[in-house]
């Protein structure tokens, strides 16, 4: 007893013996047993990974739970810069894939700037590269229904321009020498504006003032600003500008280059359309074969003597020989053929024999209303006079 009391009496405070149900309870002697914990934890770690025993397993990237991909994306920092992957090319077409990088583009505002594919990109080279009338005509067949009433503006006005824009950088003054051609050069491109403007200045030309061909009038610009102009409308960057880019430019509230290649591949003309076409060039070349007969005496004419008499006299019966009557009976096949395919395939649409170009289905409404026009053109100014 002397002894007890003697021990406890040299303790400040009286100590209780640990048990069970009375542990330790020091918030210092917790952290210090975690923090040992987590080391050996973390050393165990280190060790199995040193030894090479056990294999890691490959964590996936694939969130597929939606409340964690949102709280993940939420995360994400705005400065954070993501890497670029490319959109998924198996199993869609190119329809598919045109309408989603049209989608995409339209709400970027750069429908018009969209980037071709290298297959789109061959078959708009492929375009380019006709003569000014055939591409008016694959624009027209791919829009009609959005600028179908635009069609006399384009046919009497722009191509008309083009022509003349396209004879003046050649030196060109007769039409019966001149050939078609398929781009203008930027500097010519320029010319073309600027005499396509003063035509639509004109007051002669008022008709084509109309509100009903606003969508066709080329805006008013400094030089400096068409030049800018002129770098967006060439799509394939060769520095020229085809009159299919011009217009597709002109009327891009409707049309960009991207959906019309995907309009035009899947076009194709039909053997009664190309046989109407052909007819109509045949009597081209009746017409020029007339008119440089008609030029060369008209410039005899001119001549003293007896060259000039004889030149006059056969200028005059010009009209009753073999040339002209050539040239009619051009027309008045064309006019069949024309009238077969208008008749036929007129504004609708067929289903190709594969034996042309393997497209599967096309159509025409540009292309009839074209040849029709052509056509009463050529017999204003060529057909058959009535005996009086």
């Amino acid at each position: 007893c002397v002894s007890f009391e003697i021990s406890h009496a040299c303790d400040p405070v009286p100590r209780r013996p640990h048990s069970p149900a009375n542990p330790p309870t020091s918030e210092a002697s917790n952290q210090r047993k975690n923090k040992m914990s987590g080391v050996a934890s973390h050393k165990k770690v280190f060790e199995d990974i040193s030894k090479g025993d056990k294999k890691l397993k490959k964590g996936s990237t694939v969130v597929k739970d939606p409340l964690a991909r949102t709280k993940l994306l939420g995360s994400v920092k705005k400065s954070t810069k993501l890497k670029k992957v490319s959109k998924p090319n198996a199993g869609l077409s190119r329809a598919q894939k045109h309408a989603f990088n049209r989608a995409r583009a339209e709400k970027k505002g750069e429908s018009f700037v969209e980037k071709l594919d290298e297959e789109g990109l061959r078959f708009f080279n492929h375009v380019t590269d006709q003569k000014f009338s055939d591409q008016a005509i694959a624009f027209l067949n791919a829009y009609w229904h959005e600028v179908g009433s635009q069609a006399d503006f384009i046919y009497s006005v722009a191509w008309d321009t083009f022509k003349y824009a396209d004879m003046h950088a050649r030196g060109i003054n007769y039409v019966h020498k001149y050939k078609q051609g398929s781009k203008l050069e930027f500097d010519i491109g320029l010319y073309f504006y600027e005499r396509l403007c003063k035509f639509l200045g004109e007051s002669k030309n008022k008709q084509w003032k109309d509100e009903k061909f606003a969508v066709s009038q080329p805006k008013l610009m400094t030089a400096v600003a068409r030049k800018k102009e002129l770098r967006l409308i060439d799509v394939n960057f060769d520095n020229q500008m085809a009159m299919i880019e011009y217009l597709l430019y002109q009327y891009r509230e409707f049309a960009n280059p991207s959906d019309f290649v995907t309009r035009a591949m899947s076009q194709d003309e039909h053997p009664e359309v190309r046989k109407a076409r052909l007819a109509l060039e045949e009597v081209n070349r009746r017409i020029q074969a007339y008119e440089a007969e008609k030029q060369r005496l008209t410039d005899e004419s001119k001549k003293s003597g007896v060259k000039g008499l004889t030149a006059k006299n056969m200028l005059a019966q010009l009209e009753a020989g073999p040339l002209w009557e050539k040239l009619q009976a051009a027309l008045i096949t064309a006019e069949a053929a024309v009238r077969i395919a208008t008749k036929k395939y007129g504004g609708g649409k067929f289903i190709s024999d594969g034996k042309s170009s393997g497209k599967a289905i096309g159509s025409n409404q540009g292309s009839i209303w074209w040849l029709n026009r052509d056509l009463a053109e050529k017999k204003k100014k060529y057909g058959r006079r009535a005996k009086k």
